[in-house]
């Protein structure tokens, strides 16, 4: 006898939670964008699958280069965000979580300051801003199902602790990563994934940090790995020049250089090495596999720095993420799509929601750098999703080329991303109307009152 492929599940009464907004993926963007709903005026219910908010962020990226324009004079920099992702920037350093804004001049990003934060301080920083702001976080919880009437999204469904539930929403922000919400939702997307590695070894990465290393002695005797334009806080080390001295690192399928940040004298704080797996990020057997596959990967690694890199003979794992980041894996295809050569020709927009400068393939490709003045409008259109009158994408499930990309799914970008979402969607809300009838002005008057930088 066949096997049966499907289980009817019967129909059952669940509980509903109302609320004007809904955010799902409590992550780079999604934090934000609850914040900055809840601090406009709308009760908001924000839904994580991890037990800890804060996303890629908290969970390895913890490194950024991107609140100033792309000036390599520190002294001559422009600052060009504000809002709450400086904010939280600053309030982790009053924490005692970040040693501030470290000068590179002479990075090849052309980013003028660095900054690193220590995760677990990220963390409780951005628990207490959610509190404070008044959001219903629901950590440990899974976005399982959308109901859509029309071009509308009226309920999500979600799983956790509780069992089942649903959540009705005047307005929803999919700031899952994937474009979970819109997939669901029936929305049109396209695969960013499989072209990844043109640009990176692998759509995903697993961060990492070590303790106990003498980081003088590293620089010290690694020179000749080490490039030139290292700070005091941050080396790059290119393992690939002496193949013989680093061959534990050469037997490896990692990347053949690595970049390194230390928080504190004998901590390697962020260890990126980008190699990860090539997979498809919404598929669960693949994802699983890789997850386990890296954590692998990191433990040889590790290992290997021990056994050949002068300075790490006494060092340890200290941490690693808690889940796989990925950088590509779906996007929705939304109103307006930011190209290259807009990002490249610094173009700005009637109707943006910040500025940004940072581009992380820049170093390899000159020509995506920004020119002068060294930053790009972001438009309240790349939000807007086809085929929806009441939903937002924010996050790094938006931006079609890969080059373009590989701009906006940066940190702080997805920050930005989050803020314009989360006040449009509390005004929307209040207002009683779809997301392409909020005129400009009155968006833009909200996020000037949120200290976001709209002009220079």
């Amino acid at each position: 006898m066949e096997t049966e492929k499907y289980f009817r599940e019967p129909a059952r009464e669940i509980p509903l939670k109302e609320t004007d907004v809904c955010v799902a993926g409590g992550g780079t963007a999604g934090c934000i964008a609850a914040i900055a709903a809840a601090r406009a005026g709308a009760d908001v219910i924000l839904i994580e699958k991890l037990p800890v908010p804060g996303g890629t962020a908290t969970n390895g990226g913890n490194h950024w280069n991107s609140y100033f324009n792309t000036e390599t004079d520190p002294e001559k920099a422009k600052r060009i965000v504000g809002g709450i992702s400086y904010e939280l920037a600053l309030k982790i350093i009053d924490e005692g979580g970040s040693q501030g804004f470290i000068p590179t001049p002479d990075t090849s990003h052309h980013s003028p300051y660095s900054y690193l934060a220590n995760h677990e301080v990220y963390k409780g920083v951005l628990a207490e801003m959610l509190m404070e702001a008044g959001v219903n976080v629901y950590v440990q919880t899974m976005l399982c199902g959308v109901k859509m009437e029309n071009d509308q999204i009226k309920t999500v469904f979600i799983e956790n602790k509780d069992g089942r539930s649903a959540i009705r929403a005047k307005q929803f922000i999919d700031a899952s990563g994937d474009g979970d919400v819109a997939r669901l939702a029936g929305l049109k997307q396209i695969e960013n994934w499989k072209t990844y590695t043109e640009m990176c070894s692998a759509p995903t990465g697993l961060v990492f940090g070590m303790g106990g290393v003498d980081f003088d002695r590293m620089i010290a005797e690694n020179l000749e790995a080490v490039r030139p334009d290292y700070t005091d806080r941050t080396v790059v080390f290119v393992h690939a020049l002496d193949q013989e001295k680093y061959a534990p690192l050469m037997g490896l399928d990692i990347n053949y250089f690595t970049a390194f940040m230390f928080l504190h004298p004998t901590e390697a704080t962020y260890i990126n090495n980008t190699k990860g797996e090539n997979i498809d990020g919404v598929d669960a057997e693949a994802l699983s596999l890789a997850e386990m596959k890296t954590r692998v990967k990191i433990m040889r690694f590790a290992k290997a720095l021990k056994q050949c890199v002068p300075g790490f003979e006494d060092s340890y794992m200290s941490w690693a993420a808690t889940q796989l980041g990925v950088r590509a894996s779906r996007i929705t295809i939304c109103e307006k799509t930011i190209t290259q050569d807009e990002i490249t020709n610094a173009t700005r927009f009637e109707d943006e929601i910040g500025l940004y400068g940072f581009h992380d393939l820049s170093p390899k490709r000159p020509e995506c750098l920004v020119k002068e003045p060294g930053y790009y409008g972001l438009p309240y259109r790349m939000l807007l999703p086809k085929g929806c009158s009441n939903l937002f994408m924010a996050g790094r499930c938006v931006t079609e080329q890969n080059e373009a990309h590989m701009s906006t799914r940066n940190v702080v970008a997805c920050q930005i991303m989050g803020q314009g979402a989360g006040v449009a969607a509390a005004l929307c809300s209040k207002k009683g109307m779809d997301t392409r009838s909020l005129p400009y002005e009155t968006l833009r008057e909200a996020l000037l009152k949120q200290n976001v930088i709209l002009d220079l």
